[in-house]
């Protein structure tokens, strides 16, 4: 990473305090400071970080961007003063871009965009130096942090970028300047913010309108909305899915976990659902292209590891926790029912936490969400936030399979409902609801 004198001199800023030293990261939450790293300060809607300075440079920082003069504390040295430090965050990061020579990839879409980046990066991991951004740096902040620490040694960055609203992806885009984009699926994500599917994909899809000429995109046409546009595309493009594209997969069987075929690969894995058949050929498909070998693939394949709390089979006292509990969207909730209704011979339960920011779209989409449970005869099911709770009191006929229970009172009542039976419980909401915490509540 640039010193501070180099950061000072890109942003323009002044530099008070000055020591000799080189960052190896850049890092905005004061929590995740290690010795060296350089604090920058962002003004926040509820939290401004130069509160936040002391602490810092306590836990050993090397420096601080700042804005405001009046916060600094007697601690504190190697200080970039500038206008604006999510501005000058993002400039650093653009300059950062200019530095480092290996393969950038980008990924989106409404679901499967952490799996992948994480596959992916797993995939090209054995003989090559690999940069995968860390936790979900996708946002305008999120990206910035992510490419400051990737080392210019590294021959592949893999990063993700998500969006809530029109207009996020392209800024994204053009600071990370993939040279490979992947889009993983386009469903119902973040409709407050987009209104409609087909606004979600034209969002996804700025992702690979802002590739360069010789740019490749992957992407999977088991998604209709990304099938009607890779038809249309005129640069270069690698499609997969499961009855079309040119990598076609074939599902084999999917448990203990999936196993798919194509034409000259044989991918056992140890994730679960058929919704990560899309995640894993785009995966594949970039592997393959970047040069990584056919039995290269299907070695280091069967041994990934999901991130955590994406689908993640915990043991607990009852059987076992389907631990989906990161984030949720209408598609990736009914993707993990029907992954939970597929497992044989088995009691299946469900804690229902709210899907967020799905706008006016909110009550039909946990309408239909709880109708698919009761289809697929999952029960007991638990409601957990104010529109599963309302939606289940609307289907009291079921009364049998609902039980609204309050939060502080659900992991007592759930051992208690599933003792003595071998069963699966799917875990699964927004992750402003910490249903990881419940998770952990159950199984310690």
């Amino acid at each position: 990473m640039f010193s501070p004198a180099e950061c000072a001199r890109i942003l323009g800023g002044r530099l008070l305090r000055e020591r000799k030293a080189r960052p190896a990261r850049v890092i905005h939450d004061s929590r995740l400071v290690e010795p060296g790293d350089l604090f920058v300060a962002l003004k926040g809607a509820r939290t401004d970080g130069h509160a936040f300075l002391e602490e810092a440079f306590t836990r050993g920082a090397s420096g601080a961007i700042v804005s405001r003069l009046n916060a600094i504390p007697k601690n504190a040295y190697n200080l970039i003063v500038v206008d604006d430090t999510l501005t000058a965050l993002q400039r650093l990061a653009a300059a950062w871009r200019e530095e480092v020579t290996g393969t950038i990839v980008g990924i989106t879409g409404t679901c499967g965009k952490t799996t992948t980046k994480a596959l992916l990066g797993h995939l090209l991991a054995g003989d090559h130096e690999v940069f995968v951004a860390p936790h979900s740096y996708n946002t305008a902040i999120g990206i910035p942090i992510a490419l400051l620490s990737m080392p210019k040694s590294a021959k592949f960055g893999i990063f993700e970028l998500g969006a809530s609203a029109p207009g996020e992806i392209l800024p994204l885009a053009r600071l990370l300047q993939p040279d490979i984009a992947i889009i993983t699926m386009v469903g119902q994500g973040h409709l407050a913010g987009f209104g409609s599917v087909e606004a979600v994909a034209r969002e996804k899809w700025s992702l690979i309108a802002a590739l360069p000429e010789d740019g490749i995109a992957i992407v999977n046409l088991d998604s209709a909305p990304l099938a009607q546009r890779a038809s249309a595309w005129e640069g270069r493009i690698i499609t997969v899915g499961t009855t079309e594209g040119d990598i076609q997969g074939r599902v084999a069987s999917v448990f203990p976990g999936l196993l798919l075929e194509t034409d000259r690969l044989r991918l056992e894995t140890r994730l679960l659902g058929e919704h990560n058949v899309g995640n894993i050929l785009t995966a594949v498909a970039c592997a393959l292209q970047l040069g990584i070998s056919e039995e290269t693939i299907e070695d280091r394949i069967r041994m990934f590891t999901p991130p955590p709390h994406r689908l993640n089979l915990v043991s607990a006292p009852f059987g076992w926790i389907l631990d989906d509990s990161y984030n949720a969207n209408p598609d990736s909730t009914a993707a993990a029912l029907r992954t939970l209704a597929e497992f044989p011979g088995k009691r299946k339960a469900f804690v229902f936490g709210e899907m967020l920011e799905l706008g006016e779209d909110s009550i039909r989409c946990h309408r239909e969400i709880l109708e698919l449970a009761l289809e697929l005869g999952i029960s007991p099911i638990y409601p957990i936030g104010d529109l599963p709770v309302r939606t289940a009191k609307e289907a009291f006929h079921k009364a049998n399979e609902i039980r609204i229970i309050p939060r502080e009172a659900l992991p007592v009542r759930i051992l208690a409902d599933l003792s003595g039976s071998d069963a699966v419980l799917l875990v699964k909401g927004s992750h402003a609801l910490r249903l990881d915490q419940l998770v952990d509540e159950i199984i310690y």
